[in-house]
């Protein structure tokens, strides 16, 4: 008898995994002063112990990431401040990685290199002067904390930083004080180049610019700012992430689809110019379906537990998450063993956010012609963590991001699949950055 209501209490109490599910399928387990029901329960706790504090952190990160309604975050952050010393350095800096969102204040840090990614990045998402700090501490930041700390400088203090090694400070000077793009219009980086000749008006750079292949020449296309070129690339490229890239920056300056042109543009073969047009001048447009997963796609046992990513940049040793999302690395492994992602460019990259990829056009809009449902799972989205791209549930295909940082406000909402080995040179990857082949690892 005893023994039957010792397994009632243990298996009334669910596992994060299974919390995770019901909150999903909204209807979430009583919340309660327990770690996973604090986290995924149906309403907002107050933590009674400084040990649960984290969870229900974490529940807010959750409540982003599924658009859900907003809780009193302002009960949890005076809580968290009049009990700040009691907590440990994982957990403050989780919680400045959401009050620096959210403009929160936070109690005086004491700076260790435990907490200075933290302290810096919550530095320059909220406003806030950064820790003072002199050369030697200067040179031995990492290109992550350089880049919020130029983020957090003045227009002023931040030029210093203009020749720095890290494509993504350079880049951040240039959205911190304009006027430096015109010394940066021969950066080595094409990408903050291509935005030094934004930043400075210089179409005659763009225009030259959009000859270069892939993601680059795309973007650099959509800021030349000129009707009739982006009129001619609409309708003479034989790119089509090109014509897609000219029929968007057209639509962003105010233009509209000539009637003698509708038809052709609806028709195009590429879908989403037709779809795009569509949207825009109100005609419905039917895609055709997705399918799913090839049935010739590998089996879990024949995916390998860990992978090479071999980019222009650099190679990363990625080991597959086969049981958090057996599919999704099934999925991956199919599309990579048969050359899918090869020649394909790092299309998105946000520094301190995402390096994202597996376009087939180099634009974010293609993908392997199939969809994969989701696969949530509780595996938490810090530095190195691979995610799947969608553009809703249940739409992942073949686009993929790597974390730059941690991002806890994707957790459980997208499907997580495979971690990077060595993140220490992740920052290399910028815009236009090639994957040129992933193998096995020791094939």
């Amino acid at each position: 008898m005893i023994c039957t209501v010792l397994f009632a209490l243990v298996a009334s109490v669910p596992s994060s995994q299974q919390a995770l599910e019901a909150m999903i399928e909204g209807n979430p387990f009583p919340s309660s002063q327990d770690s996973v029901l604090m986290e995924y329960g149906d309403d907002f706790l107050l933590p009674e112990s400084p040990e649960l504090v984290r969870f229900a952190m974490l529940r807010q990160f959750h409540r982003m990431a599924f658009q859900l309604p907003g809780e009193p975050a302002n009960q949890l952050a005076e809580y968290i401040n009049e009990n700040w010393e009691l907590f440990d350095t994982d957990t403050k800096n989780l919680w400045l990685e959401f009050a620096g969102r959210t403009g929160i204040d936070v109690p005086h840090q004491e700076i260790s290199s435990d907490n200075l990614t933290s302290v810096l990045r919550y530095c320059a998402e909220s406003g806030n002067q950064p820790p003072l700090l002199d050369t030697g501490d200067l040179t031995d930041l990492t290109d992550l904390q350089r880049l919020y700390y130029v983020n957090s400088l003045s227009p002023d203090d931040a030029v210093g930083f203009m020749e720095d090694s890290c494509w993504a400070v350079r880049n951040a000077v240039i959205q911190r004080n304009p006027g430096t793009a015109f010394q940066m219009l021969n950066d080595p980086s094409l990408y903050v180049r291509m935005n030094a000749a934004l930043a400075t008006g210089r179409s005659d750079l763009l225009i030259e610019m959009a000859s270069i292949e892939g993601p680059i020449g795309h973007m650099s296309l959509a800021g030349v700012g000129q009707i009739p070129i982006l009129e001619d690339s609409l309708y003479g490229s034989l790119n089509r992430a090109a014509r897609l890239s000219a029929l968007m920056a057209l639509f962003d300056l105010g233009w509209s689809v000539p009637e003698n042109r509708l038809d052709y543009l609806l028709a195009d073969e590429y879908l989403v110019v037709g779809a795009v047009t569509a949207d825009e001048t109100g005609i419905s447009f039917a895609e055709p379906p997705k399918g799913t997963l090839p049935e010739e796609a590998p089996s879990i046992n024949d995916v390998p537990d860990q992978i090479l990513l071999v980019t222009d940049a650099g190679e990363f040793e990625m080991t597959l998450l086969k049981e958090e999302a057996p599919l999704t690395c099934r999925s991956f492994w199919y599309l990579a063993e048969t050359g899918f992602y090869d020649g394909i460019y790092f299309h998105r990259v946000i520094p301190g956010f995402v390096a994202q990829a597996g376009c087939p056009e180099g634009n974010g809009y293609g993908g392997p012609g199939y969809f994969i449902p989701a696969e949530n799972n509780t595996v938490a989205y810090s530095r190195g963590v691979v995610g799947m791209a969608d553009s809703g549930m249940d739409t992942g295909g073949s686009q993929f991001f790597i974390m730059l940082d941690s991002q806890r406000r994707l957790d459980c909402r997208y499907t997580a699949f495979a971690v990077v080995d060595n993140p220490r040179c992740l920052d290399d990857i910028e815009i236009g950055t090639r994957i040129l082949e992933i193998r096995r690892v020791n094939p």
